[in-house]
Formats: structure tokens, sequence, C-alpha cells
């Protein structure tokens, strides 16, 4: 299974002014451009939430650290579901990905001696990386991850914006309606400092997408989160957006 999605992402051949976007559960995902640039943004490959906090994974794993070489690695905070301490040191094993990450993710990499091309995000920043603009944008993630941003990516006149784990604070991503977003990622688990089903409604409802896609559900027990519950009060309030539903491995294109 492993060698099926990486031959897959191997041999994607991406349109001219597009962004191929492949989910890989909890709020992962793999970004491929036209110029065959792949990108990494909080993908969780291993176990290593188990060993450390005995979150047992219930998603497959599509990929291994290993099968793909990336030109980014993207990470909005430090927490092991998002900057996965036992796949860093092997996706940074080579002289060409540059991992870009905030601050707690900078001391994660000082405790697995990864010091080669790696570059902090702060909130506010936006840097251009490869063939996307990035802006670290507000999230609220709580006390144990205070530097957590969510990411808004630009490429080929269109827009991504990757909420990030956040709680509800509503008036703080006001300005990100005008932005006029084509896809957004809204975690929907409800624990642990995360928008719950109804709150990421209310957040899709705000911010008005083209499309919406719930994430941070579905791979571990203890985060909670029901896609049923959010597809329900999705279809009662909300006309203008299209629910995208995505299974680990699914591919969109933007």
């Amino acid at each position: 299974m492993t060698s099926d999605l990486k031959n897959t992402i191997i041999n994607l051949q991406v349109q001219e002014d597009m962004l191929a976007i492949i989910f890989m559960g909890q709020a992962g995902v793999i970004l491929k451009d036209p110029q065959g640039k792949l990108y990494c943004i909080d993908v969780y490959f291993t176990d290593c939430c188990e060993r450390e906090f005995g979150f047992k994974r219930l998603m497959p794993k599509l990929l291994a650290p290993s099968d793909l070489v990336f030109d980014y690695i993207l990470t909005t905070h430090g927490h092991y579901d998002h900057f996965d301490v036992d796949a860093m040191p092997i996706l940074m094993n080579n002289d060409k990905t540059r991992l870009y990450t905030t601050k707690d993710g900078i001391g994660e990499c000082e405790k697995l001696g990864i010091t080669s091309r790696v570059l902090r995000i702060n909130k506010g920043d936006t840097l251009t990386i490869g063939n996307i603009k990035l802006t670290a944008v507000f999230c609220d993630h709580g006390e144990l991850a205070p530097d957590a941003v969510g990411f808004l990516i630009e490429a080929y006149g269109k827009k991504i914006y990757l909420v990030g784990d956040s709680c509800y604070r509503p008036d703080k991503i006001e300005y990100l309606r005008k932005e006029n977003i084509n896809v957004m990622f809204v975690p929907i688990n409800g624990a642990f400092g995360n928008l719950n089903e109804m709150e990421a409604v209310c957040y899709v409802d705000r911010i008005k997408p083209e499309k919406a896609v719930p994430c941070h559900y579905g791979n571990f027990a203890e985060h909670g989160g029901s896609v049923e519950k959010y597809n329900e009060i999705f279809a009662q309030r909300i006309t203008d957006t299209q629910n995208v539903n995505m299974k680990i491995g699914d591919m969109i294109f933007c």
C-alpha cells in the first residue's frame, strides 16, 4: 500500500497553474506543483504519539517517511501529530529538504540534532517557498502551543487556507474572508484546543471558501470528532461552499 501512493505522487503530472493536494489524515497534506516540487505540511507518518502519549494511530500508513524526498516541509506547530519527531530525522536525511517550522518546532529540531536547512516561522510572516507564497496566519491553540499558526498558501492565482489547530476565535479570522479562499481545511475534533463540529462550520460560514475539507478527526480515539455530525450541520447551514470529505490518500486539484 505504501508503494501505491508513493508511485502515484512520483508519477503525478500537475497541470500548469494548479496545485495537487493529497490529504494525509489528521491535519496533514502534501502539495505538488507543476514543476514537480513537493511540499509536506503537518504530515503524521509514524506512531510516535502512541509511544509518547498512548494515542494509538487508527488511520493506515500510506507513506513511510523514507518514501519521498520533499523539497519543503512546513509545520504549523511542534505537537507530534504535526511535527513527527520519529519521521523528521528521516525526512531531513538528505542535502535538499528545507524545513520551515515555528519556535517549538525549532526546539524539537535542537533535541533531534537537526541543524541544517531549518528556518523559523513566526505569526505574521510571509515567505516565498519554492513556487508558493506562505503567510503564517492567526490561530489560537492555547498555552501549550502559543506559537502555533495557520497557513495561507497562495500559488497560481489560487489560495489554500489551513486553519491549523485552533479554538473558536472568529473575530481573529474575519480578515481572511476578503482573501477569496479556494480550499479551506478546518479541524472538527473539539478537543485539545480545537474547533468542534459546530464551530468548524461557523468558521467555514465566515470565510466562505469555494471548498471546505474537515480534518483532525479519525486518527486518535482520544481526539474525538464526528464527520457525520459536521456534515449534518454543514448541510443545514451552508449552501455556497462545497463540502469535501477526504479520506487519507485522496487528492484534489486547486
